[in-house]
């Protein structure tokens, strides 16, 4: 896939944004429709390996996590179609603005690795495109009404 991007601004504490792109780790169905099956297969300090089935279409991804950049990062293992990346992040809102607030990136660079995968990126892209804006969308809705419900249960 061409690399596709995507960003919002949140409305959240970027300790609770933090806490929904993990989430989307350890339970992708949440997150993305069509899930049949996942199973963590490896885990180490480092890394997870992750295998996913998704309407029938099998997944294996190295998930990396660094906290420092406020990234996470999934890999491609073994495809048969494509090699790359799929980045998560948080970006903090500048220090100068005080009306800034923290943004939720997706970043999908895919590359085709055969003229079937050329096939299926042309004809996948305009879906694929809207699943990232969605997916970038329900991760900030949902940190949103976490917020929401944090500062409801502790007021100032």
């Amino acid at each position: 896939m061409p690399k596709l991007e995507y960003f919002v601004p949140v409305n959240a504490s970027l300790q609770t944004i933090w806490d929904v792109l993990l989430d989307r780790i350890e339970h992708p169905e949440r997150y993305m429709q069509g899930i049949d099956s996942f199973e963590f297969v490896e885990s180490t300090e480092d890394y997870a390996v992750r295998e996913i089935l998704i309407q029938g279409f099998p997944l294996r991804e190295r998930i990396t996590i660094d906290e420092r950049l406020g990234q996470v990062r999934y890999a491609l293992e073994d495809h048969p179609l494509f090699q790359g990346d799929v980045y998560n992040a948080l970006i903090p809102p500048a220090h100068d603005d005080p009306k800034a607030l923290p943004v939720v990136q997706f970043r999908m660079d895919w590359q085709p690795l055969n003229s079937e995968a050329q096939s299926a990126e042309a004809e996948g892209a305009p879906l694929l495109e809207a699943s990232l804006k969605d997916a970038v969308h329900y991760v900030r809705d949902l940190a949103e009404h976490i917020e929401v419900k944090k500062n409801q249960a502790n007021p100032i």
